[in-house]
């Protein structure tokens, strides 16, 4: 953008913003790119930008039973990416895992990364501790400051919905949205909220935890014994279970692909539990436009094809909890990668690139 767009944005007067901007072009963080004529009268309009090669950052996101790894510029392009097994999941393992990674990822790129992003299914405070990732069998594990020590690299931590809505309104669906809002299906129901470019965290690390909350009195029991909830009617594992008692069989002999097969949608028991599926969110993201306004929402995550067969359902049920008066919001459906949860780390990886550059 322009220096005047840039100063409005950031409510400063000409003069302070080019003296803002000179150190960080002196320090080849930003570049000025070749004129652009202008439309009418007036001289040729020169514009600012990032440089790419400027820094580099990792990105890292933790699964189960996986580590996905991905090294990017501050623009948001993967440069390099690795996939592991999580074969021992307590926090010194993970933490030796991640620097060899980041480590081997740098050998290959030939670029060391300036700091690391962790995402995680977990409440995360401060960016630093990990209060509970129940997945991992953690509870307040410092894991940033554990992978600072092990790397020597800033590092920040946050739930990975958060994270990966972060990199959605910086780089994604979500640019220049506000607010804008991602919920993710697949192992749980999740939900990131992005408020003037900030994500809105909460005062324990677990805003967004929107997988207990009921949308079926009359649906079948989490794990947990919540009646109806999210999780239970259209989490992957909510999902199987249905649909194996409806076919007599066991859940791990089924897959959301099997269960979205023609074939199989023909079963009226496997009908139904797709179907409420698909209310079931309609009445998260419904519930959530109602209370947050966005500009746009973006649902993603394996079950999102489950949304996407049964999208009528969806949109009547999004639809029956709008304001009479408000306009419709947006709903995009999107497929989604698990690289592109560790590209959601690597941008909480650019905070700490940026107070550590500001800093210098």
């Amino acid at each position: 953008m322009s220096r005047g767009e840039l100063g409005g944005r950031l409510g400063l007067s000409p003069a302070t913003t080019t003296r803002t901007v000179r150190p960080l072009i002196e320090a080849g963080l930003i570049e000025e790119r070749p004129p652009v004529e202008a439309s009418g009268p007036g001289r040729p309009t020169r514009l600012l930008a990032v440089v790419a090669g400027s820094a580099t950052v990792a990105g890292v996101k933790l699964t189960a039973d996986r580590l996905y790894a991905v090294l990017t510029d501050p623009l948001g392009e993967v440069l390099a990416g690795e996939s592991l097994p999580l074969t021992e999941t307590d926090p010194d393992s993970v933490t030796v895992l991640i620097a060899s990674v980041v480590t081997g990822l740098a050998e290959r790129s030939g670029r060391r990364p300036d700091a690391i992003g962790i995402s995680l299914g977990a409440a995360v405070v401060g960016r630093r501790t990990v209060v509970v990732a129940s997945f991992l069998g953690w509870r307040d594990v410092p894991l940033a400051a554990m992978v600072s020590e092990a790397t020597g690299l800033p590092c920040a931590v946050a739930n990975d919905v958060r994270a990966f809505a972060y990199a959605e309104a910086w780089f994604g669906a979500g640019r220049g949205k506000d607010p804008f809002a991602m919920v993710t299906l697949g192992a749980g129901i999740g939900c990131g909220v992005v408020v003037a470019g900030e994500v809105v965290s909460g005062a324990q690390g677990a805003a967004g935890s929107v997988g207990h909350l009921p949308v079926d009195p009359s649906g079948p029991s989490c794990e947990i014994g919540h009646p109806g909830c999210a999780r239970a009617l259209a989490s992957t594992s909510g999902i199987l279970r249905a649909a194996a008692r409806h076919l007599g069989c066991q859940a791990q002999e089924l897959s959301l692909d099997l269960l979205l097969s023609p074939d199989m949608r023909r079963n009226d028991g496997v009908d139904d539990v797709l179907r409420r599926a698909a209310l079931a969110v309609g009445r998260v993201v419904g519930t959530l436009i109602a209370y947050v306004d966005p500009e746009l929402v973006v649902v993603s995550g394996e079950g999102v094809a489950v949304v996407e067969t049964y999208r009528e359902a969806f949109e009547k049920e999004v639809g029956g909890l709008r304001h009479w008066a408000a306009a419709p919001a947006p709903v995009l459906l999107r497929p989604f990668e698990f690289d592109e949860w560790a590209r959601g780390a690597a941008a909480l990886a650019l905070d700490q690139w940026t107070v550590v550059a500001g800093g210098r």
